[in-house]
């Protein structure tokens, strides 16, 4: 989620400002391309608290991947799921109850990987602790606020300028963040190597969020919800090259079970 030796403010102002740049270009090429889309004061206004909120639960990820590794982060991701479905129903009036079914038991093979892991002794317990209490609530806030954020947005098209908008918005709010706390900000410790991965990051950025909002922005979500909330996993296959993190058996078991189940609900 961000280069370790930086903090989170830093890592989410950097990144943030390289996903603009690559989303004015885009931007620009929609313009020219597609009617741009009518802005409401309503519509505006759920704009900027939908953008409040993804930024909210960027800060959040960051903070649990500097506090967590890779795996533990899927643990801490995965506690979420037991009341996303719930939460969703409550703003939407829609409950799936297979996909709801499918969060429970993956949540509870997460929890008896917790217990193996604590009888190795190997989890820093204070810092799970932690990172349940900073992210979950996040990530069910965002789960259940998502489809009434996006409810009336027309078209596709209307949903890619309402995520380009997000963008632009997340970076105004990493600003004024990066400011407040620039004083305090010793060294940014950028390389060539860490720029061009939040080069590359920004890419990925971009069409994550577009995705996201599309995936998140149904009453039927719950579902998506389920795939979303296991993309850490995928991490994990690259975590030994990346940040050097073993892998063990253990974990091969965790990711390709919670991948078949997770396939159930479609």
């Amino acid at each position: 989620m961000g280069y370790r030796k930086q903090g989170v403010i830093e890592v989410n102002f950097i990144n943030n400002l390289f996903s603009i740049i690559l989303v004015t270009v885009f931007f620009i090429f929609m313009v020219k391309k597609y009617n741009f889309p009518f802005f409401s004061d309503i519509y505006v206004i759920k704009i900027i608290i939908y953008a409040l909120v993804v930024q909210m639960v960027a800060y959040g990820y960051s903070y649990v991947y500097k506090k967590v590794n890779i795996m533990q982060s899927v643990v801490v991701n995965k506690l979420s799921d037991l009341f996303i479905p719930l939460a969703l129903f409550l703003t939407t009036g829609y409950l799936n109850f297979k996909s709801y079914l499918v969060s429970i038991s993956t949540t509870i093979i997460v929890a008896i990987y917790i217990y193996y892991k604590e009888k190795k002794a190997e989890l820093d317990k204070k810092a799970i602790l932690k990172s349940v209490l900073v992210i979950v609530p996040l990530l069910v806030f965002q789960s259940a606020i998502s489809p009434v954020l996006t409810h009336g947005v027309g078209n596709i098209y209307d949903l890619i300028f309402f995520t380009i908008f997000t963008i632009y918005i997340r970076g105004i709010i990493a600003l004024i963040a990066f400011v407040a706390k620039m004083k305090h900000i010793q060294n940014l410790g950028l390389s060539k190597g860490i720029l061009l991965i939040y080069a590359c990051r920004a890419v990925l950025t971009l069409l994550a969020q577009i995705t996201y909002t599309l995936s998140t922005s149904s009453p039927q979500s719950s579902i998506s919800w389920v795939f979303l909330n296991i993309t850490p996993l995928y991490s994990v296959l690259f975590g030994n090259m990346i940040l050097h993190e073993k892998i063990k058996w253990a974990d091969g078991v965790v990711i390709l079970l919670i991948f078949v189940l997770a396939l159930i609900p479609k």
